[in-house]
């Protein structure tokens, strides 16, 4: 055990790539990176995956703003295979096709990626040395498609199937050959490929950084697209971190509330007080956010002129650029206030900016568990924002520390700003508790969350690799205004005499109350099989989820960090009406 507490072994942090100008997403993991190695003495090198020429531009721009430590390890896959030390020895594989170029991509002196194509269709990318030599193949786009190093001849001598082998194989091979090793993985995609390494040394964590829910975002509501994948691996992580209770209780209520999921809220660093505090700026509101659809600055411009209608000196700052910049700045011009609305782009002095602004706005679609409003908070400027999953409810207790706003409402946003703007005492108020509440997400609270994890999961190793298969048959009928199942779970596992701890159970949830019941239901085991049964009329279903017009059923499993579910009947039953099948 380290000194602080931590389990002995090597960290590692996994990102798919770092950017410069990027969100929440990287700057939690440099954040996160600087504590550990300031507070916690954990050397945490930071793999990235995305293929570039070269990170050291990267490297060289995060050390100058703060965000890397000078002794930091910033590791790119691609940057180290094209000088990978044992690429040019052992027996080669067979030679690679002829291809004929596509394009290429340029990078100072040397061609570093071709795009060619193989035979009449298949299309491959091929990244080169800067003597052109071939040092990778891989497919253009997919995780699927043969993957091969190539050796100082361009000749294959290491070959995998996918990319996702190609990733799990260097993380091993940066990993030290004994003790325990913990990656902790923000990026979706790689913690679902790393979640295959099959080694009882390893243990991954996920942080998660936005919600996965689409639409309402109930716990019951569509899974996001770029979740699906992620939120089916769940059993394959020792940790799934969610940055809320809320967003971790609505995960336990989709997936099963397995021993693998956690809160622990970001942190922040506090700011290097001013000698001399600078006076804040009456009537200026400042915001930090990339310019893209998440952030919803429409609103924020629409807000803003309606506050124009009662302060005319009111300003509004915006830090950060994107892809919107352009439609922005012609709603701005539109507005007839470009005089006061600026769009300063990306500034990494933005948050000097938070001394002096009076208040600060976020008007986004979705948050995690935003950084951004932290940071205002840390610099004594209270908050005003929408109340959305996840976040700012948790971190604003609303005319405390800032202003919670009903979610898309402008109006009201523009009208408790200007009422907050016009209270010098209340502003002076708030800018006092909002940095106490910032004080209260440093970094003793982050790395004791931290801690508490790290201890969780090594205690419940080795149980990921404990159930190889789970097969329902069920019998299930709805007529006659009652349901009925039986049928039998048969799980396959190397270690059955865990099975005792296999929890089974039947629930009922309604589209107009969202939250689960459990049903009665009798579960009798024997060996690997479990035996199930349950009948239930519509007066019991109506008592059990009071109010409800329709009621749908599953049936499942919890077993540690496994948990699977399946439909009792194909579509909702009304409540309200018989049943006939």
């Amino acid at each position: 055990m380290l000194s602080t507490g931590l389990p002995d072994g090597a960290y590692f942090s996994v990102i798919g790539n770092v950017r410069l100008e990027a969100g929440g997403q990287t700057r939690l993991a440099l954040l996160r990176h600087r504590l550990f190695t300031l507070h916690a003495g954990v050397s945490l090198p930071i793999l990235t995956y995305n293929p570039v020429p070269s990170y050291e531009p990267i490297r060289s721009a995060l050390v100058a703003e703060g965000q890397l430590l000078p002794a930091s390890e910033l590791r790119n896959l691609h940057e180290e295979l094209r000088a990978w030390p044992t690429v040019d020895v052992g027996t080669p594989l067979e030679p690679l096709d002829d291809t004929d170029s596509v394009d290429a991509d340029l990078d100072g002196e040397y061609r570093w990626r071709e795009r060619r194509r193989v035979g009449s269709s298949t299309e491959v990318w091929d990244y080169l040395r800067p003597d052109r030599s071939r040092y990778l193949r891989t497919p253009p786009t997919d995780v699927e498609g043969p993957v091969h190093l190539c050796g100082l001849d361009g000749h294959p001598v290491l070959t995998w199937p996918g990319l996702g082998e190609l990733w799990r194989w260097w993380t091993m091979q940066i990993a030290p050959a004994e003790g325990s090793v913990f990656l902790i993985s923000d990026s979706r995609f790689i913690a679902t490929e790393l979640g295959q390494i099959d080694d009882p040394r390893v243990f991954l964590m996920h942080q998660m950084h936005n919600p996965h829910l689409t639409g309402e975002r109930r716990w019951n509501s569509p899974v996001s697209a770029s979740y699906r994948t992620a939120m089916s691996g769940i059993g394959d992580l020792d940790g799934l971190l969610s940055l809320t209770e809320r967003q971790r209780d609505d995960i336990a209520q989709r997936y099963g509330a397995t021993s693998n999921l956690f809160v622990v809220p970001n942190p922040v660093e506090p700011p290097t007080e001013p000698a001399v505090l600078p006076a804040r700026r009456p009537h200026a509101i400042a915001m930090i956010a990339r310019l893209d659809e998440q952030k919803r600055i429409d609103r924020a411009i629409e807000a803003f002129s309606r506050v124009r209608r009662d302060l005319s000196s009111a300003t509004l700052d915006i830090y950060g650029d994107g892809p919107l910049r352009e439609p922005l700045q012609a709603q701005i011009d539109a507005t007839g206030l470009s005089d006061a609305i600026t769009l300063h782009g990306h500034d990494p002095r933005a948050r000097d900016a938070l001394w002096t602004a009076s208040v600060f706005w976020l008007t986004s679609q979705f948050e995690g568990y935003p950084l951004s409003t932290l940071e205002a908070m840390s610099h004594g400027c209270p908050v005003v924002s929408m109340d959305m999953p996840y976040g700012p409810h948790e971190q604003i207790t609303d005319g405390k520390d800032g202003l919670l706003i009903g979610f898309g409402n402008v109006e009201e946003m523009a009208e408790r700003t200007v009422g907050l703007l016009g209270d010098e005492d209340q502003l002076a108020a708030m800018s006092t508790t909002a940095r106490a509440t910032a004080a209260s997400h440093g970094h003793a609270r982050f790395l004791a969350d931290w801690r508490s994890v790290l201890l969780s999961v090594t205690s419940h190793r080795p149980s990921r690799r404990e159930l190889t298969e789970a097969t329902w048959r069920l019998d299930t009928s709805a007529k006659r205004g009652r349901v009925r199942w039986s049928g039998t779970l048969t799980i396959d596992t190397p270690t059955p005499e865990h099975l005792d701890e296999v929890q089974v159970v039947a629930q009922a949830w309604s589209p107009d109350h969202v939250d689960l019941v459990e049903l009665p239901m009798t579960v009798q085991r024997s060996g690997s099989t479990f035996t199930v049964a349950g009948s239930l009329g519509r007066t019991e279903l109506a008592q059990l989820v009071p109010g409800a017009s329709h009621v749908e059923l599953r049936i499942g499993y919890l077993w540690r960090q496994l948990a699977g579910f399946t439909p009792l009947t194909e579509r909702p039953l009304p409540v309200r009406r018989r049943w006939f099948s």
